[in-house]
């Protein structure tokens, strides 16, 4: 059944238009609720049931579904609704043009929400046999607690199709992260007695090179044959008072890419011990991590699921691909196989275009998404 693009344009364009800023990331971000209370009215208007599940004040997880043949069986397809900030935006929200889609959020992951609802509202008369829910999760570009509330919800599912931008490819394995902050400890003094106090970013910056150096041990290790090698970067850094006190404290952010089979705890033991050696001997740095760290582990690879290989006959059937890849990046998998699930993370876009300042998607890709999306679902 061929679907008329023109309703997953416009829902994608009201998608996009609505501003959905993680408040995590940004005092001026919206968050996902606004776009959670249109959801309702679209399903409303199409008589879907659906369910607000509330994660955390003002926040809320949607959830809608077409019941299946077979009732205790339930597959998910999950994209989420919160975006990263704007920098500089280059185009109007939501504009259409030359076979595109611009605004924040049109790639990641607007784009695959808006072709997993549209696959689902236009199920009409055929009933898939695994019960078929399509989420809106809040969160995932920070703690992904949209995803760990569904995951420790009373609802099982069988398998789950993870929408991010991958060129309609099929991610089947890819990386998670821990991310934590360390402080280097100073004594303060002014900059014209420096012997007197303890300079904490002079601390610091042999840290930062000893953990870059770090980083190149982690390049030498054996590589996952779909994400390649675990990496780590110092991704933020603060520290000092004013221009002239030595500075009496510095912190650093830790951002540490795992590969399946890399536990959060291991990672950051391994700098612990790189701690440890400042701390001892003639460096003698007052160095700690602040902890509990930002967790997401990678997820169990789904080369050999059901749900990767009803997906990639999906994929061959209607755009060609189905190749199984690799990423670098992270998803809401990382709180779904936790408790396992088997995931696969299937998307309309390219993944170059995340995050950036001119942030678009292609039509025809979004609209492939919507056929490979309702045959996953028909056929599972």
């Amino acid at each position: 059944m061929s679907i008329p693009p023109d309703q997953t344009i416009k829902l994608l364009q009201d998608l996009v238009k609505i501003e959905s800023i993680n408040p995590s990331l940004s005092p001026k971000g919206s968050g996902e609720q606004a776009v959670a209370e249109f959801l309702e009215r679209f399903c409303k208007e199409r008589n879907l049931p659906y369910e607000i599940q509330e994660v955390t004040d003002g926040r809320s997880n949607f959830l809608t579904w077409v019941p299946g043949q077979e009732p205790n069986k339930r597959i998910l397809f999950i994209a989420h609704m919160d975006t990263v900030p704007i920098d500089k935006w280059e185009t109007d929200s939501g504009e259409q043009k030359a076979g595109r889609i611009y605004g924040r959020g049109s790639c990641d992951t607007k784009g695959s929400l808006a072709a997993m609802l549209i696959a689902l509202s236009t199920l009409g008369d055929r009933q898939p046999n695994a019960t078929v829910v399509v989420a809106a999760s809040i969160d995932e570009e920070y703690r992904k607690i949209g995803a760990r509330a569904i995951a420790q919800s009373r609802t099982s599912y069988d398998a789950a199709v993870v929408g991010e931008p991958s060129r309609l490819e099929l991610i089947v394995a890819h990386m998670g992260s821990v991310r934590w902050q360390i402080e280097v400890e100073g004594v303060p003094a002014h900059t014209s007695r420096p012997h007197l106090g303890v300079n904490a970013i002079t601390g610091m910056a042999k840290i930062v090179l000893a953990l870059d150096e770090y980083h190149r041990t982690l390049l030498s290790r054996p590589q996952h044959p779909l994400v390649g090698s675990p990496l780590l970067t110092v991704s933020l850094i603060e520290g000092g008072l004013e221009l002239t006190t030595v500075p009496p404290a510095c912190r650093i952010w830790v951002d540490r890419r795992l590969i399946p089979g890399e536990r959060p705890q291991d990672a950051i033991q391994e700098v612990e011990d790189i701690l440890e050696s400042f701390r001892q001997g003639d460096h003698n740095i007052k160095v700690r991590s602040l902890l509990p760290a930002l967790e997401d582990p990678p997820p169990a690879s789904s080369e050999s699921s059901k749900i990767a290989a009803v997906a990639a006959a999906a994929c061959v059937d209607v755009a060609g691909t189905g190749k199984y890849i690799g990423a670098r990046g992270g998803s809401d998998a990382s709180q779904l196989s936790l408790v396992g699930i088997p995931c696969i993370v299937l998307g309309p876009g390219s993944p170059e275009q995340a995050h950036t300042n001119g942030e678009f998607i292609e039509i025809e890709q979004v609209a492939k998404a919507v056929e490979i999306y309702q045959k996953i679902m028909l056929t599972y």
